[in-house]
């Protein structure tokens, strides 16, 4: 089994579970990313093979090839910036490295995150079926086709004729994004399979920078966080953890393990600052979680039913923020509707009323409800087994 990523955490964490129960059912699976993602790869305890770009490098090269996405409103971002980052930009660097990588070690079957598009290409080089599993919601189909169309230039030059949506959704697409807030699309996704988003945290025993939350109080924890891309501490995110710091709560911020929590200056005493607390460890002790709405931090958040502030900032957050207000299980603040007051004031609603918590708890039993990561793997063994067909 080989699988492919791209290297930020938020497309590696959600495929770290499947990787390990295919691991657990005695499979040979080697993981090929970014060499800033290997380490984490490793120290889940699965072969890591550094392949691509890293995320930074692809972040730069991006903006240098389309500068013009540096004026984009934010709303706007994620339909420029899926086609162009994830196609044009890194699956070209990504094909170059795989392609000399399968000649020695021919895998039965591709798993890939639906972020990585080099991975279809080399599987139908192969002749074997490549497995797409979501990092968040099914990609916008209007993102997905762009996406499409910039990449078929690879698969002509290895004498393939391109497929439609990238070929990613030719054999099996597993799904992790609850059924009752799946947006309405996806009716041309060959084979959909439901598959519960196990939280994953990092093994911090051997990552710098992670410190460990005591409990101080009896005051509602409220865990803040904008993820590891979006983490300046300032502008939303500064708003953000004033507001709910003037709330007679307790406070935890994480800015990442690269991040710097000094940067915060001066914080209430009912606000601790931190570079990496595993979300496994808070947030079942957290009462509400307000974050940039990224699809690791609002799926977890689900999962342990808990209400959310949503706040986005790019990418698949607008969605996930939107679907989460939807239903009831939260509440969203576009980025210039962010103040310290409005802030508090959603925070408050969400901590005094218990609607949204209701809303939150019916959405953790569906989630529960799907299959594991291990029932899932005999899907990819009969994809295996019968090929590309």
């Amino acid at each position: 089994m080989l699988i492919t990523s791209s290297p930020p955490i938020g497309h590696v964490h959600p495929v770290i579970p499947l990787a390990l129960s295919l691991l657990d059912a005695g499979h040979e699976v080697r993981w090929a990313t970014g060499s800033d993602a290997c380490p984490i790869v490793e120290m889940a305890g699965v072969h890591a093979i550094a392949a691509g770009l890293a995320a930074r490098e692809r972040r730069v090269e991006y903006f240098r090839r389309f500068p013009e996405a540096r004026d984009l409103p934010p709303v706007e971002l994620p339909a420029h910036m899926f086609p162009h980052l994830f196609g044009t930009v890194a699956a070209p660097a990504m094909l170059r490295d795989l392609l000399p990588m399968v000649e020695d070690w021919r895998p039965d079957v591709i798993v890939h995150e639906a972020g990585e598009l080099a991975a279809p290409i080399v599987a139908a080089r192969l002749g074997v079926p490549n497995v797409c599993q979501g990092y968040g919601a099914l990609v916008a189909p209007e993102r997905m086709s762009g996406a499409s169309d910039a990449v078929a230039p690879l698969w002509r030059e290895l004498g393939l004729e391109p497929r439609e949506w990238a070929g990613a959704y030719e054999h099996l697409y597993l799904d992790i994004y609850p059924p009752s807030l799946r947006p309405p699309y996806g009716d041309y996704v060959t084979r959909r399979e439901s598959m519960r988003p196990v939280p994953f945290s990092t093994n911090v025993s051997m990552q710098p920078g992670r410190e460990d939350v005591r409990e101080a109080d009896d005051r509602p924890l409220v865990y803040v966080t904008f993820g590891t891309v979006f983490n300046n501490p300032a502008g939303p995110f500064r708003q953000a953890v004033d507001g709910v710091a003037d709330l007679d709560v307790r406070v935890v911020v994480t800015v990442g393990p690269e991040g710097d929590p000094a940067a915060f200056g001066s914080v209430p005493d009912n606000v601790s600052v931190h570079r990496y607390v595993p979300q496994t460890e808070l947030l079942p002790r957290s009462a509400l979680v307000v974050s940039h709405a990224g699809s690791g931090t609002f799926l977890a958040a689900l999962g342990y039913g808990l209400p959310q502030l949503c706040l986005p900032q790019a990418a698949d957050q607008f969605g996930n923020a939107q679907q989460c207000a939807h239903a009831g299980a939260g509440l969203r603040l576009l980025q210039n509707e962010v103040t310290r007051e409005s802030v508090r004031a959603a925070a408050a609603r969400l901590l005094e009323e218990d609607s949204f918590r209701t809303s939150a708890e019916r959405i953790r039993d569906e989630l529960t409800s799907m299959p594991h990561p291990a029932e899932v793997v005999p899907l990819i063994e009969e994809q295996a087994a019968t090929g590309a067909r």
